[in-house]
């Protein structure tokens, strides 16, 4: 069985619940001063086990590669210079126009309520086409929100993939090699956490998502078994995958990994952690089925939630004392919104829009076939 769209689903619903604990409770700066009760946990370990939660961020750069990969695989066999313009025009686009509504949503209720990074003027103008066309944390200039960077990495991965989909198809897992080498040839350190950047230190995802893709590694993995008994077999593996998983957690947060090895476990952790979900819990009743409906609206929940906890609401945010009542909140407000913009998605037809304007985009020759 392959990783399907559901266990894609699943991995984007633990995924996007990270990232909502990350963003609003990893540092004692997030809580803008407000006592917050971390009962039963300690403020110290707290605050250890939500910063780890940014391993959201690789997963999702993964998830994007892996699945484009398995987009090309199934449209566009050579991917030659045509369809690779044709792959990178649609794809880009699809990614903006589901960026649109939340843009338009968030954008002006920000500005209505008077929070403006833009400027004035020409400024604004330009730096809000910069911010709306994903460009903005690549060109460095100002985001309605700071969370938006990724719409530049997530470009980068889009842009990335027919040179390297070439790579893996004619040296295999070798497309690995210029990932890992040509980065040092420019910058020594590169490998370290304070030589990297949001545009480089999820890189690494984009080969290994092809890789894994094209070859069926996931699938593999979960099909390996230890003995006979497939009860006891999954026991093993669950016992065996649970101290790795825990163990490369634990490892990111070293020193020394810090200094010398954190661009490789920044692409490792999230790899393992996926697999871990992926053999040990897609498959389970009912939770997959709630994962998989946050992971169906996780994109807008990730464009809308930084808006609740910073931007908006951000006193109401932590003046409701635990953890668990501020992560309840802004994932609740989040969610409504996001199920909110479906539905208006869904009245005005978005969905047939968005396929117009990506047939339209194509530099195939149709009446070829090429």
């Amino acid at each position: 069985m392959k990783f399907s769209k559901n266990d894609t689903l699943v991995v984007k619903g633990v995924a996007i619940i990270f990232l909502v604990f990350y963003h609003c409770l990893s540092t004692k700066d997030r809580l803008l001063g407000y006592p917050i009760s971390f009962f039963p946990m300690t403020e110290y370990h707290a605050f250890y086990l939500f910063e780890s939660m940014n391993v959201c961020v690789g997963m999702f750069a993964f998830l994007s590669a892996y699945g484009l990969m398995r987009t090309i695989a199934k449209k566009y066999p050579v991917l030659n210079a045509r369809e690779s313009m044709t792959f990178l025009s649609q794809r880009t686009g699809s990614l903006l126009l589901a960026f649109f509504i939340p843009y338009i949503i968030c954008t002006g209720i920000s500005l209505a309520t008077a929070h403006n990074p833009y400027g004035s003027g020409l400024d604004f103008v330009l730096n809000m086409a910069a911010d709306m066309l994903g460009l903005a944390g690549l060109l460095g200039t100002p985001m309605m929100v700071g969370t938006w960077w990724y719409m530049s990495f997530a470009l980068v991965i889009i842009w990335l993939m027919p040179f390297t989909v070439n790579l893996y198809r004619k040296y295999g897992a070798g497309v690995l090699v210029p990932y890992l080498i040509l980065p040092l040839l420019v910058k020594p350190d590169f490998y370290s956490g304070t030589a990297l950047t949001n545009m480089t230190r999820w890189l690494l995802c984009i080969p290994f998502g092809i890789w894994f893709a094209e070859a069926e590694i996931l699938e593999k993995m979960k099909a390996k078994t230890i003995t006979h008994n497939r009860f006891l077999s999954k026991s093993v593996k669950l016992l065996i995958w649970t101290v790795i998983l825990l163990l490369t957690f634990w490892l990111r947060k070293q020193g020394w990994v810090w200094q010398n090895a954190y661009y490789l476990i920044s692409t490792v952790l999230p790899v393992v952690f996926i697999y871990w979900l992926y053999e040990f819990i897609c498959d389970i009743p009912v939770i997959k089925t709630v994962l998989a409906f946050f992971g169906k609206h996780s994109s807008d929940i990730f464009f809308m939630h930084t808006f609740i906890r910073a931007v908006w609401l951000p006193d109401l945010t932590y003046s409701l004392g635990t953890w668990y009542a501020v992560f309840g909140f802004v994932m609740g407000v989040s969610l409504a919104m996001a199920v909110a913009a479906y539905w208006f998605r869904k009245l005005i037809r978005w969905d047939k829009l968005t396929a117009l304007v990506l047939s339209k985009m194509t530099f195939l020759d149709t009446k070829s076939g090429a």
